[in-house]
């Protein structure tokens, strides 16, 4: 019986042997085979991409304490290798540079150039993706820009006058221009590696004309404010098309092919645009409200809002402290409380403050008044306590041009004014920031902008009337013509001409401003549920 009981337990064993053995061999086969299947796939992509700075094409950007790599020229071309499953790895450095490292095959490609015939020799080029447009840029009142309404009379009197001119070492201009600058004496040229330093010679004066993208002057001159240095009236060079250019020694054709096929997608779906509206439209924006009239505005209306916490301070009787907190809030606070729901750094008011500085100023000319009155007894018409309508109190009736000419209705138009300008300002902050859909976040921090400190003013007073939310058609206006300025930018986008911005930015301020005297005149009050 043990025999029997031995030879059944041995040939069990034997049993789940051979069971063990096939599974082994099964694993081991899967494993093989998953190897192989491995070792058949092809090859990552990769592809080495030299860049340097130009803003608003390739640059770092800070943002949250952390600086990255963007740029119209940079997302452009990660979208691109991205859908065709390349790794792209950038290599920072000077244009000179790069165009060695591409005839030597240390990079495989770069952006953002005119296809002449010298890269011709070293590089494919890829089809077009945008334009460049060179000009001649001067010192501001400069009499060689009034002289010069060519670039060939500018070349003309940079010789005669023994002038320089500014050019960005490595960059091609056109056959015309680069022939007619290798024409003159070298010491009359005078290379530059970066935009910013070429700028900060022309505003001191040590180069007569500078020969640059016009985007990327515009962007320096918004960035490193040389906005009153440097004309902006600029003199036209050179236009072309810019392509992406891949090195020969390490680039396969098929590549190149890759590139213009995902260009072509991108283009047809309207992805190029958004990325074109995310870099090109905050700079041509900020040019047309760069001027010192904006600035005005945008001044004027922060005192207005100022005076009306300081008049709200005088009535309710609060500290001057309270009367700080009552002029900043609808002057600066819903410009702060704009810029924090957009993670926009550094806020504005931390960028410029100038606007506190006013606020600040406001106070305590408002206080030296009211001092001055109770000390020497010098009375003042009481406003309406009764009335709800706008929160700066009204003066008694007149007759003439003084009933015109009164303190309260001077504030009222200062405060349109603002309201016009910081509806405009909330619309470029929503573009500057690519807030999608610009149709929705225009209109809303345009009226944040305009309308939100107020807003904030009268909850923190605990005013249980908030004439913004209960009777006053005051928010509704930025709501009104923050959309249609926003609706240009959806409509025309990085497309739209400087000039094209300029007009569509007067017109949404003369709107606003004129919506509001006819609100005021006619006493019209918001929709009530």
């Amino acid at each position: 019986m043990a025999t029997i009981s031995v030879w059944v337990w041995r040939a069990g064993l034997a049993r789940y042997s051979v069971m063990l053995g096939v599974l082994l061999a099964v694993i081991c086969g899967v494993l093989v085979r998953d190897s192989l299947a491995q070792g058949a796939k092809p090859e990552e992509k990769h592809i080495t991409v030299g860049w340097y700075p130009s803003h608003p094409y390739q640059y770092l950007h800070m943002r949250h304490g952390t600086e990255s790599l963007t740029g119209l020229d940079i997302e452009l071309t990660r979208k691109i290798f991205e859908r065709r499953g390349y790794t792209v790895n950038f290599v920072a450095s000077s244009w000179v540079q790069i165009q060695k490292d591409l005839r030597d095959g240390k990079i495989d490609m770069a952006l953002g150039a005119y296809d002449i015939a010298l890269r011709q020799e070293y590089a494919l080029f890829s089809d077009p993706y945008r334009t460049e447009t060179d000009s001649a840029f001067f010192q501001s009142g400069a009499e060689i820009a009034h002289n010069s309404s060519s670039f060939a009379q500018l070349v003309e009197n940079i010789a005669t006058r023994n002038g320089q001119i500014g050019i960005l070492d490595g960059y091609s201009y056109g056959a015309k221009v680069d022939d007619a600058l290798a024409g003159l004496p070298g010491d009359r040229v005078i290379r530059y590696e970066n935009v910013e330093k070429a700028l900060q010679n022309l505003a001191d004066g040590r180069i007569d004309a500078l020969l640059s993208d016009q985007l990327f002057v515009e962007a320096a001159l918004i960035r490193d404010g040389y906005g009153d240095l440097v004309d902006r009236h600029s003199l036209p060079v050179f236009a072309g098309a810019v392509h992406a250019i891949f090195a020969k020694k390490t680039v396969d054709p098929s590549v190149v092919e890759d590139f213009n096929a995902e260009l072509n997608v991108l283009q047809k779906d309207g992805e190029y645009t958004a990325i074109q509206n995310a870099f090109i439209s905050p700079i041509r924006f900020g040019i047309a409200l760069s001027g010192i009239w904006f600035t005005a505005l945008d001044y004027l209306g922060t005192v207005a809002f100022a005076i009306s916490g300081v008049l709200l301070a005088r009535r309710e009787k609060y500290s001057i402290f309270g009367a700080f907190v009552l002029a900043a809030l609808p002057g600066v606070g819903g410009g702060v409380v704009r810029d924090l729901i957009t993670g926009r750094e550094p806020i504005g008011i931390m960028q410029a403050p100038n606007g506190v500085l006013l606020v600040i100023a406001t106070v305590l000319m408002g206080y030296l008044t009211y001092f001055v009155i109770d000390r020497f007894g010098i009375g003042a018409p009481a406003g309406d306590a009764n009335d709800t309508n706008d929160t700066i109190a009204r003066p008694v009736a007149r007759t003439g041009w003084r009933r015109i000419m009164t303190v309260g209705n001077v504030v009222e138009i200062s405060d349109a004014v603002g309201l016009a300008a910081f509806t405009v300002t909330g619309v470029y902050v929503a573009v500057t920031m690519n807030s999608t859909p610009i149709l929705l976040w225009g209109p809303i921090l345009a009226m944040l902008t305009g309308a939100g400190g107020g807003i904030i003013r009268d909850v923190v007073r605990a005013d249980k009337h908030n004439p913004a939310l209960k009777t006053s058609f005051y928010a509704e206006i930025p709501l009104l013509w923050g959309f249609t300025l926003s609706f240009f930018f959806w409509r025309h986008g990085p497309l739209a001409e400087i000039s094209d911005i300029f007009f569509a930015v007067i017109i949404t301020v003369i709107g606003a401003f004129v919506t509001r005297m006819v609100v005021l005149g006619l006493g019209l009050r918001s929709p009530r549920f």
